[in-house]
């Protein structure tokens, strides 16, 4: 076979797969392939299959391996007695949140925080493990797990009222099998806007001073968004995986990629990226979020929380892990689909 490369032969494969390298990074490329036979002759070339590198290397911000409860000293501050620590992680010792049945939050199970180099790129991969039985909240919310605050935010920033909050979360069906299905959310309950009517109220054309989420900016599709009286109001869209669930008793490699919305014309642009891969399968795909409005125009990522909590208390003894935490301005590698429709055209 050979293989083309924006119209140029790059290589020629004696079996059905090639890797490409000596690529620039974030370059779109379009790939064609031919076939050919023992006398030399060439099919026509199949139809073009494209794919984009990944940007300039990632820069970690943030590494916790849960070896030990040694928080503070790794920077982690707020509640540093934080979960339990016991062996059997992924990779030596691993986090555990462990609730009594009625009990809102885990043994030790305040919020644990720690401030990275803001950044409007963020990867976050960790490993997570569900005991058999697993029941979630049997609510349509909660539990909260991770959250990621902006840099607007205080170091010591409310975990319900702030100027955002994305959430990476696990909510398991009402009953029955009680599947686990991976939630994406934001939340940016001081950015409501009450001076132009009653929220929720749609004010995305009539003024940048407003909530990206539900109580001032209707749910994109796909979402679903939240809006309520709190102090003064909540405000959330909320992304949950449409199919896929994550199996109990295993530990399971979750990968999250959020980038910011660009801001143009003085008015945000709902194109911010967020996506996200249990094992290697992409089970959220979104290219149309919004994250800040043109008041917030530089608003980025910039404070990483543990903070399990389950509002209506566990309706079981319940216990979760996680373990080899990883927080970076980008993916160490873009997974992507393999192409599909090629054909060899014999001669």
């Amino acid at each position: 076979y050979k293989v083309y490369r924006n119209g140029a032969l790059v290589a020629t494969a004696t079996t059905t797969s090639h890797a490409d390298s000596g690529l620039s990074a974030s370059t779109a490329y379009s790939y064609k392939v031919s076939a050919i036979d023992a006398a030399g002759n060439e099919s026509a070339q199949s139809a073009a299959a494209s794919a984009t590198t990944q940007a300039a290397s990632a820069t970690i911000l943030l590494q916790e391996s849960f070896e030990n409860s040694s928080f503070a000293t790794r920077g982690w501050y707020d509640s540093t007695n934080h979960g339990t620590v016991v062996s059997g992680g992924q990779s030596g010792s691993a986090l555990q949140w462990a609730w009594a049945q009625g009990a809102t939050k885990p043994a030790n199970g305040g919020a644990m925080r720690k401030k990275f180099t803001p950044t409007e790129s963020l990867y976050v991969s960790f490993y997570v493990k569900f005991q058999s039985g697993w029941r979630g909240s049997q609510q349509a919310y909660h539990p909260h797990m991770v959250q990621i605050l902006s840099d607007l935010d205080s170091d010591w920033s409310s975990l319900s009222a702030n100027f955002l909050s994305t959430y990476i979360e696990f909510v398991s069906d009402i009953g029955g099998t009680y599947a686990i299905r991976p939630q994406l959310a934001v939340q940016d309950q001081r950015r409501v806007n009450t001076a132009n009517g009653t929220p929720p109220n749609n004010l995305a054309s009539v003024t940048e001073e407003r909530s990206v989420a539900h109580c001032n900016t209707p749910a994109p599709a796909g979402a679903t968004g939240n809006c309520f009286a709190a102090n003064p109001y909540y405000s959330a869209n909320l992304w949950k995986a449409p199919s896929g669930t994550v199996s109990t008793n295993g530990w399971r490699r979750v990968e999250v990629y959020l980038k910011m919305n660009t801001v143009s014309g003085g008015k945000g642009q709902a194109d911010g990226v967020m996506q996200q891969w249990v094992d290697g399968v992409q089970v959220i795909d979104r290219k149309d979020v919004l994250f800040r409005t043109a008041q917030d125009a530089t608003k980025k990522w910039a404070q990483f929380v543990l903070a399990p909590w389950i509002g209506d208390g566990s309706p079981i003894a319940q216990t979760m892990w996680l373990d080899e935490l990883t927080v970076a301005t980008a993916p160490p590698r873009v997974p992507l689909s393999a192409p599909t429709g090629f054909k060899v055209v014999s001669q």
